[in-house]
């Protein structure tokens, strides 16, 4: 599946319902409403290493992302398991020069806000990816 920054991973575009994933992919394997925030409805597809974060505040379109799937790339490139500064320097370096690095004890991430992409790292090589929908403004998202 490619990243596709702004724009979703694969056929999965931002913005898009929840019964066009369904569609695509089946019933998933579990959903669950966050806990954190009674608005955002997750699907989540084992096989396919996906979670798919719909916002029930705006009309329950897609707006976040987050997979493991051994067969991430970004314009054909491998990202997953892949060396974190292989990702930073080789695979998103043309296309994304800052990353702010947060250190967790055992895991690192990399942010890129303009964006809105995650590199989750364990061990010094990237273990998951997040993408969120991207923000116009303060108020609103650029679906």
């Amino acid at each position: 599946m490619e990243i596709k920054p702004k724009k979703g991973i694969g056929e999965f575009t931002f913005g898009m319902k929840a019964d066009q994933v369904v569609a695509k992919l089946g019933k998933p394997d579990k959903t669950y409403q966050d806990e954190d925030d009674e608005n955002q409805l997750l699907y989540q597809y084992n096989k396919h290493k996906l979670r798919l974060t719909f916002y029930q505040d705006h009309d329950g379109k897609l707006g976040y992302i987050r997979s493991a799937n051994p067969n991430l790339t970004f314009q054909g490139k491998p990202v997953m398991n892949t060396p974190i500064d292989k990702v930073k320097s080789e695979v998103f370096g043309k296309f994304i020069e800052e990353w702010e690095e947060e250190d967790y004890d055992f895991f690192v991430t990399y942010v890129n806000e303009d964006n809105w992409i995650v590199l989750n790292v364990e061990y010094d090589e990237v273990t998951e990816i997040e993408l969120g929908v991207p923000v116009k403004n303060d108020d609103e998202y650029d679906w």
